[in-house]
């Protein structure tokens, strides 16, 4: 297994049990059995390493992803797999890295959708885009600080009745 990885899972696992800003480097290699100097051989500090997890992680594969709705639930599948870990991000002064995550898978999606659009202008449609991949993704970050445990069939029902339906299409 590469060693960014080791450290990606060692922190996860750290930060399913503690906060991010418990979690020293020292602790971290301890976790994993890796050297310090290695550690810092691949990131400068843990929140590069929190960088690259989130750079690198994938959503589920096995979620067919066609619109905003299908990523809202590929997202929502992937919070409930890393509930811990997530909680802790947006703890943190990490809470950013998660946001970018979000909103770039948010914002691939949307382009996509919109894409299929010939006629709109390209500044218009990337203004377009960063708008609506925002403002989900704020809605998702609210509604994961709000109630884990909500249907995501629900939330996407409120969005689709702001935004409305076919926007996209």
């Amino acid at each position: 297994m590469k060693t960014e990885l080791i450290l990606a899972n060692s922190l996860k696992q750290l930060m399913s049990k503690e906060s991010l800003d418990d979690i020293t480097v020292k602790k971290l290699v301890e976790e994993c059995g890796i050297k310090r100097q290695t550690f810092y051989y691949h990131f400068r500090d843990i929140y590069d390493l929190l960088t690259w997890i989130f750079l690198n992680e994938q959503l589920e594969k096995n979620i067919k992803i066609n619109s905003w709705e299908d990523m809202v639930i590929a997202i929502d599948s992937y919070v409930r797999k890393n509930q811990k870990f997530i909680q802790n991000t947006l703890a943190s002064a990490g809470k950013d890295l998660f946001l970018q995550f979000v909103f770039s898978h948010m914002y691939s999606i949307i382009l996509k959708q919109i894409s299929e659009k010939n006629d709109v202008n390209a500044d218009y449609k990337r203004l377009y885009v960063s708008y609506f991949a925002a403002g989900i993704t704020n809605a998702i970050v609210v509604w994961i600080a709000k109630d884990k445990n909500e249907n995501v069939l629900k939330l996407i029902k409120e969005l689709q009745y702001l935004i409305g339906k076919d926007v996209f299409c």
